[in-house]
């Protein structure tokens, strides 16, 4: 019997639960108190003050206080980027496009797309020829600048060129690479 009993209190408790009756169940077997509503304070308006001289009459109460600012409208929000970047922007650091108008032939083509074609031997040095995509050669030798990267042609050999770029990574560190351009013969180009 005690079982039973204690079965029909734990289904009188899951069904008072889930029928939300549990806050009219208190302590003292009442029902709550209903909400009150805040009570209304009055608005004070203020004194008319005093003339200030004899005879003027009292400022009314529409010249002594100042008028009510309205609120802003919520769609009156405008957006100032200023001081801060773009979000549209990449974060990684790129070359920046440069006016390649005004440069040198040699400075206005990346040096992937130069073709090293002759190397010349004399009595002033070495010199070496750079073909552009465009079909026209240019003479090099040591110290020529190559390329919109202000790379510089630091060695000519029988075999190949070779030009320093300098260039900052994304971590705005500065770094520089050594490009290599191969002697390109005409049989190498199928050009026989």
């Amino acid at each position: 019997m005690r079982r039973e009993h204690a079965n029909l209190v734990r289904v009188g408790v899951l069904w008072t639960l889930s029928m939300g009756c549990l806050p009219v169940i208190g302590c003292s077997g009442s029902a709550p108190p209903a909400p009150q509503a805040p009570p209304v304070v009055a608005k004070a308006t203020p004194a008319p003050a005093p003339p200030t001289e004899p005879g003027q009459a009292a400022p009314t109460s529409a010249q002594t206080t100042p008028p009510l600012a309205e609120p802003p409208a919520a769609d009156a929000y405008t957006y100032n980027p200023g001081g801060r970047r773009d979000p549209f922007r990449s974060i990684i650091v790129t070359g920046e496009k440069k006016n390649v108008e005004f440069l040198p032939p040699l400075q206005r083509h990346e040096v992937s797309e130069l073709k090293f074609v002759a190397v010349v031997w004399g009595g002033l040095g070495t010199y070496g020829m750079l073909e552009l995509p465009d079909g026209k050669g240019y003479v090099v030798r040591i110290g020529t600048r190559v390329g919109p990267n202000q790379g510089v042609v630091r060695r000519i050999t029988a075999k190949d060129l070779t030009v320093v770029e300098r260039y900052v990574d994304f971590f705005g560190e500065a770094r520089t690479r050594e490009i290599v351009l191969e002697l390109r013969t005409r049989s190498e180009e199928g050009l026989e």
